[in-house]
């Protein structure tokens, strides 16, 4: 599966409702499809090849909301190496990411107890948020 693939489902399934109020609410992306999390689930199922570069590619389009939510997905905590999990930490856009990426990627990373204790102090707002995030999906 390709972007353009995944692109063309997130407009197959857009709800312009919740895009637009996502939008008012000061989301900071160019484009928003209003896609829910039940959505952005089902479509992680299918992609069932290059997870990986997808995911990378995904989270690299920082003008999409989608986009960013569902390579937190797609990306694998087994061979993430530490300085990527900082880095993807440190570039959460939003509360919503930060809280997907803690939940769907981070906690499950061999080494996420040190990373949230250690990025909590961080003095940018969103990853210390996203520490917080992981911290509170590590206790239950």
């Amino acid at each position: 599966m390709t972007t353009q693939a995944i692109k063309q489902k997130f407009l197959a399934l857009r709800n312009g409702v919740i895009a637009d109020t996502l939008r008012k609410a000061g989301m900071p992306y160019k484009v928003i499809f209003g896609l829910n999390v039940p959505q952005l689930a089902e479509i992680a199922r299918g992609v069932t090849v290059d997870r990986e570069v997808l995911a990378e590619q995904l989270w690299g389009d920082r003008d999409v909301r989608e986009s960013r939510l569902l390579a937190c997905w797609l990306f694998d905590p087994a061979p993430m190496p530490e300085l990527r999990a900082r880095s993807l930490m440190e570039d959460v856009q939003t509360r919503e990411e930060a809280d997907i990426l803690a939940f769907r990627l981070l906690r499950r990373l061999p080494y996420a107890a040190r990373l949230a204790e250690e990025m909590a102090a961080d003095p940018r707002k969103l990853t210390a948020y996203a520490a917080e995030a992981l911290a509170r999906n590590l206790q239950g």
